[in-house]
């Protein structure tokens, strides 16, 4: 599953992200038993919930028993969504329009979603430190911005937000059998893959509205230097040794 930490990735001024603090997923609600014993051990206080009310109510997330954090519903689609699986379902898009959709998506989510990307914020600020988990449905488009503004906030560089945003790619679900029948592969490898195409039209986006990621974060998301010290001061700690992005404990299972 697409389940990873997004501890031990340097920020800079010789810190990095501190382990088992900030996790990304898709889905919790096909945990097998092993899924949940791995997720109780991490003892997660906060969860971001990024599912449509409908999303949540076909697919409940299953979580380990006595486990109650509190969870944030931050659910929402940017525009074009319902167009475009319409378009899938019927099989009247090819992957060029695939790839345009979705990098229309990136570029909303920064300037248009801006409240949605605040409140997850907000949640990992009151958890002040404490296990916070990330997620939607595949763990790709709304949780794969929603963690690049984690990290951007923490002070990494685009290129580590692009590394972690890519390594979906290295554990995502066999979705396939999900798609339409019919569906060619070049649509659905269009569909369900992580592009760097797709995170840099997120950052030309917010270059483009905010001049850059500190008045995004500032102005757009309301989180100026003061509350972003005191997210490092929790969620980041001194770099000692080295991590490599291919850690089996990101690539894989919790």
């Amino acid at each position: 599953m697409n389940f990873r930490d997004l501890g031990g990735y340097p920020v800079g001024d010789g810190r990095r992200t501190r382990w088992r603090r900030l996790f990304r997923s898709d889905s919790l609600a096909a945990l097998t038993d092993e899924d949940l014993e791995h997720v109780a051990a991490l003892d997660l206080y906060r969860v971001v919930d990024f599912r449509l009310p409908h999303e949540r109510e076909l697919h409940p997330n299953r979580l380990p028993a006595g486990a109650a954090p509190m969870v944030a519903q931050v659910g929402f689609w940017p525009d074009g969504v319902p167009e475009m699986l319409a378009a899938l379902r019927e099989l009247r898009i090819d992957a060029a329009g695939i790839e345009r959709a979705v990098t229309g998506h990136y570029r909303r989510y920064a300037v248009h979603h801006c409240a949605e990307y605040r409140r997850m914020l907000e949640a990992v600020e009151e958890a002040a430190g404490r296990p916070t988990l990330i997620h939607c449905v595949s763990g790709k488009d709304r949780t794969g911005f929603g963690a690049a503004v984690i990290l951007m906030a923490l002070g990494a560089p685009r290129s580590v937000i692009v590394d972690d945003y890519l390594l979906t790619n290295a554990c995502r679900r066999d979705i396939g059998h999900l798609m339409p029948p019919g569906t060619t592969e070049s649509v659905a490898e269009a569909f369900t893959a992580a592009r760097p195409a797709y995170i840099e039209a997120a950052f030309e986006s917010i270059d483009t509205a905010f001049g850059g990621i500190d008045d995004y974060l500032a102005h757009g998301l309301g989180f100026g230097e003061q509350r972003l010290q005191r997210l490092r001061e929790c969620l980041t700690e001194p770099a000692t040794g080295s991590a490599s992005l291919l850690s089996p404990r990101r690539a894989g299972n919790p």
